[in-house]
């Protein structure tokens, strides 16, 4: 079960990473002059922290859309190996029952209405907005099953 654990969080960060790169803009319109020869170039760094109210308030509408599609499509992606009935604990369930309906802009608005509404949790992240404002008072919290 823990290597399921394991696995599953490794699955939801890659999920949340790939819904994430919506988020990277392009620069510059001319490419930068070559670097010399002898000089390897300096490893990009990548930014994966979650993003919060602040940096979905400085969004644009086509990278929050792309970060709840980066979501929708890692529920599919864990729905799709774990079948209907999953033998471990799952979100997907929980996430699919409660924004059933709901379409990917009507998502968007309520996030935004949280923030809005809530000046002073911009430093919630987006992923629990929709948890505890969405997900939870429609199916209710999770609860851990013990044997």
């Amino acid at each position: 079960m823990l290597t399921y654990t394991r696995f599953a969080t490794a699955l939801l960060a890659l999920g949340l990473t790939l819904g994430m790169s919506g988020w990277v803009q392009a620069q510059t319109a001319n490419p930068a002059p070559p670097a010399a020869a002898s000089t390897p170039p300096a490893p990009a760094k990548i930014d994966l922290s979650f993003p919060d109210g602040e940096k979905w308030s400085a969004a644009t509408e086509r990278e929050k859309m792309a970060y709840l599609l980066g979501i929708r499509d890692m529920a599919s992606a864990e729905y799709q190996l774990t079948g209907p009935n999953p033998k471990h604990r799952t979100l997907v369930e929980k996430l699919v029952k409660a924004l059933d309906g709901m379409t990917l802009r009507q998502i968007m608005e309520a996030i935004d209405a949280y923030y809005k509404a809530n000046p002073d949790r911009q430093k919630q992240p987006v992923f629990e907005v929709i948890w505890f404002q969405l997900v939870t008072p429609k199916v209710g919290p999770a609860k851990i099953k013990t044997k």
